[in-house]
């Protein structure tokens, strides 16, 4: 399984590639599992499943953590738990699994959701699950923190989003450091929103990844009105500019897939 985590600073359109990229690549036949660790939680909807139709493990942390306890932490009894009462599958066969918000005020950080995340991504990739994925998307929360997190490692793929601007490049440069040293391999940089064909280099330069790794999503109009309709990309914009440039990184994310089975 090709596990993908997606990172950058917040509004770079993390949640719309990955949505887009998950459509894509389901509906060519893979079987793709999404994990939305980011506490704004907009990917369920984004991928068609109603906000409140979908469980987030945040909402019972608690019960979660104490039959954790009980389970002696068994990825695979965790796994099985959170696969059978949290997830949702989406019109394109993609499951969804939703970290969720902190809730209340004064109830905690979300570091043990997210080492339940990361449990969870280890056994969907074991011999234990039933079910055999070909790839595994993690949307993760703004900025470079979920890196020091531990969630991270062991990824193969780190989807680098940024807007094609000093202070977004700052963020992905701290994130492509980090990423390298946890030891990610790959390092795909996806330029956003970008209205010139210069930016490409020049971020390039800036986050410090080369230009064979780096992509570049032309500013497309069509996305805000995809949104603004709550119909996803693919569906009402198919030939736009942006679908066509989220098919590049596609293209690497596939190459990258042949590679690990060579």
């Amino acid at each position: 399984m090709l596990k993908v985590i997606t990172t950058g600073k917040g509004g770079v359109g993390k949640t719309t590639t990955i949505s887009t990229l998950a459509t894509m690549m389901s509906r060519a036949g893979k079987k793709v599992i999404v994990l939305d660790t980011d506490p704004s939680m907009n990917l369920a909807m984004t991928l068609g499943l109603p906000y409140l139709e979908v469980p987030t493990i945040t909402e019972n942390k608690k019960e979660i953590n104490e039959e954790l306890d009980e389970m002696d932490e068994d990825p695979v009894l965790v796994g099985k738990r959170i696969i059978d009462d949290y997830s949702r599958v989406n019109e394109d066969g993609i499951r969804v699994i939703v970290m969720g918000a902190i809730p209340d005020e004064g109830n905690g950080c979300l570091c043990s959701a997210i080492s339940i995340m990361k449990m969870l991504l280890s056994y969907v990739d074991s011999d234990a699950c039933p079910e055999t994925y070909d790839i595994a998307f993690v949307d993760s929360q703004a900025g470079p923190e979920i890196l020091g997190r531990g969630l991270a490692k062991d990824f193969d793929c780190n989807l680098v989003m940024t807007e094609p601007t000093p202070k977004s490049a700052e963020v992905s440069r701290q994130v492509v450091s980090l990423a390298k040293n946890l030891g990610i391999e790959h390092n795909i940089l996806v330029i956003n929103k970008s209205e010139s064909e210069e930016d490409l280099a020049r971020i390039a330069a800036l986050v410090g990844v080369p230009l064979d790794d780096s992509v570049r999503i032309g500013f497309d109009h069509s996305v805000i009105d995809a949104d603004r309709n709550n119909i996803a990309l693919l569906d009402a914009f198919p030939d736009s500019t942006a679908v066509k440039n989220i098919s590049t990184v596609k293209n690497y994310l596939e190459n990258i897939e042949a590679r690990s089975h060579v």
